[in-house]
């Protein structure tokens, strides 16, 4: 995105791409990922688990169609 000059679009995927980092960095060692199983099912977090995924498939949705608004924009007017 850097690349071709989008920045919009970069900034608006910057804070998600810094999470997943996060993320991936607080894994406990030992674990088999971020959404171990067995953790989720002991501690009681399927709650926040689910709320998460919830909000980052409402933010790759309206990702999907700025991205196809683009693309439509873009071929109409070439």
């Amino acid at each position: 995105m850097l690349i071709s000059l989008h920045w919009f679009i970069f900034l608006l995927n910057l804070p998600v791409a810094t999470w997943n980092i996060y993320r991936f960095i607080m894994v406990p060692s030992g674990n088999m990922g971020v959404f171990d199983p067995t953790e989720i099912h002991n501690r009681g977090q399927l709650k926040s688990h689910m709320k998460e995924a919830m909000i980052k498939l409402g933010f790759h949705l309206l990702c999907f169609f700025m991205y196809l608004y683009s693309m439509i924009l873009a071929l109409i007017n070439d």
